[in-house]
């Protein structure tokens, strides 16, 4: 009786605790989101308790319809966890060994003899990742393509990324167990777990708690994400998931339940490089290690780890590419060891005084793209993703108490100036390009081909946001609208051959022949364009 009395007074004592820790929680999270910086679902748990759980923004913007805690969100590279279990049950059931060679499931691949499944689940075999989605559509396909590329570097001596190490482990699953990879994954983790709500083949997925994915999300205005017309990148991140899924993943590698214990402790160790092992990532915050993995692309950004000594799960899933995912959580992991923490101040900018910020300002090696949209300032550098700004004054803005932009005026008052503070410490000093930037077309369907310049599109003074060529001389084949002849910064077509979204995919050109192209940037989120054959 004594001991029942003593549990019932603990309970009582910890409860306020945890109260205290979801109220800051959600205060942190509904501050994000009125600035528009979160849209999504998180669920917290502590030795398998949930403490938090939550949803915020639009699972569909044009409707209106609110996130849940049963939205559906792909999950993109976290699938790689689900790959590597797969994997380990198999070797645990003595079908594969992570010491099997690549030659012995694909004799003729270079240099096949000295890879290992081992390397392939840890990103040290350097095979390079590319996985251009044009290569992917079956395994002789890609096998030839990526068979064709010179690794980066000797199998085992280094590190490096590769999401193609991991397209090739999925064809291995199928070689193993004669069924596809998506199969394997539902039969051994997600129908055993009751994962219910995960799956692949996203865009045939009906359910009504299903969250699109933006490139853009307000109040007023969004954007649809590109959308793969395929189920890629497969083993190497096509599920999607919710987050009281993923926490039923964690718990069954907790309580072993998917994998011994000898098992899960080996892939939980650093292969080579302290940040990975066989198919996890690894990190320490607070002399705390902690296990599992991220996930990022169009449209969608995912977030899980368990602390390994205090049993402390933290899953965040967003469904807009401009969600503050990453600065969010090392105040989510303060709050939780009771540390000090900050809820940024998040000043009102006016659209107009945002509209006066826009530009190119440049360095001698950089350029750095500023636009706005509907009270949200997006910051862009070359090839990284771009990043909604955290408003703090009319000229100050960041994206955390290390990454700030600041606008400078000068003497005559206007703001020609962007001093940017990095997270290494570094400051860059960018000036207002003030030569005339545009649009352009590239591709092989146009003369100068992929590798050259843009072409070029005109302009109306009278309607600056319309840019055309009339009358323009095209070849069969494809291209893309692209700003500034910068990469970083194209538009494409989305797969339902009609919207237009970044990094998507080519516009067809099916005949030679003289054409109109109309690009509309007058509703920048939401581009418009033409391209059809001259009237004779």
């Amino acid at each position: 009786m004594k001991s029942i009395l003593t549990c019932i007074v603990l309970m009582f004592a910890m409860h306020p605790l945890l109260s205290q820790k979801s109220q800051k929680l959600e205060q942190l999270f509904s501050t994000y989101e009125k600035a528009g910086l979160f849209s999504g679902s998180v669920l917290i748990a502590e030795k398998g308790k949930i403490i938090f759980e939550n949803s915020y923004g639009y699972r569909n913007a044009p409707k209106k319809e609110k996130n849940t805690n049963n939205s559906l969100y792909r999950v993109f590279s976290t699938t790689k966890m689900f790959t590597a279990t797969v994997i380990f049950q198999l070797e645990e059931q003595g079908k594969l060994s992570l010491n099997d060679k690549l030659s012995k499931y694909y004799p003729d691949f270079p240099k096949g003899d000295s890879i290992t499944i081992a390397q392939l689940l840890s990103h040290t075999s350097g095979i390079p990742n590319d996985t251009n989605s044009e290569y992917t559509l079956n395994e002789e396909t890609f096998l030839k393509y990526i068979a064709a590329k010179p690794l980066n570097f000797s199998p085992g001596k280094d590190w490096d990324y590769s999401n193609s190490g991991y397209y090739i482990l999925g064809y291995i699953i199928k070689k193993v167990t004669g069924l596809n990879y998506d199969q394997v994954i539902e039969n051994n983790i997600l129908k055993p777990l009751k994962m219910n709500h995960s799956g692949f083949n996203f865009n045939n997925v009906t359910d009504e708690n299903k969250a699109f994915g933006y490139e853009f999300l307000s109040a007023k205005r969004s954007n649809e994400a590109l959308r793969f017309k395929t189920d890629h990148p497969f083993a190497a991140g096509a599920m999607y998931s919710t987050v009281e899924d993923i926490f039923k993943f964690n718990e069954a590698l907790k309580n072993y339940t998917l994998l011994k214990k000898e098992t899960t402790d080996k892939a939980f160790t650093p292969y080579l490089k302290d940040h990975y092992g066989l198919g996890f990532q690894i990190s320490m915050d607070f002399d705390k290690k902690r296990i599992g993995h991220d996930g990022g692309g169009p449209g969608y950004r995912s977030r899980y780890y368990r602390v390994l000594d205090d049993d402390i799960c933290v899953i965040l899933i967003s469904n807009s590419e401009l969600s503050h995912s990453d600065f969010i959580i090392p105040q989510v992991e303060k709050i939780l060891y009771n540390k000090p923490y900050s809820i940024p101040s998040i000043a009102k900018v006016s659209a107009e005084d945002l509209k006066k910020l826009e530009g190119v300002y440049s360095t001698e090696n950089s350029n750095f793209y500023i636009t706005s949209n509907d009270g949200q300032l997006v910051f862009k550098e070359g090839s990284y993703p771009r990043n909604a700004l955290l408003p703090k004054s009319k000229t100050s803005f960041q994206l955390d108490e290390k990454f700030t932009c600041t606008f400078q005026r000068d003497q005559d008052g206007k703001i020609n100036t962007l001093v940017i503070h990095f997270w290494d410490g570094t400051v860059k000093t960018a000036k207002r390009k003030t030569n005339t930037l545009a649009w352009g077309i590239i591709g092989n369907a146009t003369p100068n081909g992929w590798d050259g310049k843009d072409i070029l599109l005109q302009t109306d003074p009278k309607n600056p946001n319309i840019y055309f060529l009339k009358n323009y001389t095209l070849k069969k084949g494809n291209l893309k609208f692209r700003f500034n002849n910068d990469w970083g910064y194209n538009l494409g077509l989305n797969n339902d051959n009609k919207s237009i979204a970044f990094d998507a995919y080519d516009f067809p050109i099916h005949e030679d022949g003289i054409y109109d192209i109309v690009l509309d940037m007058t509703n920048a989120v939401q581009p418009q364009y033409s391209i059809k054959k001259s009237n004779p």
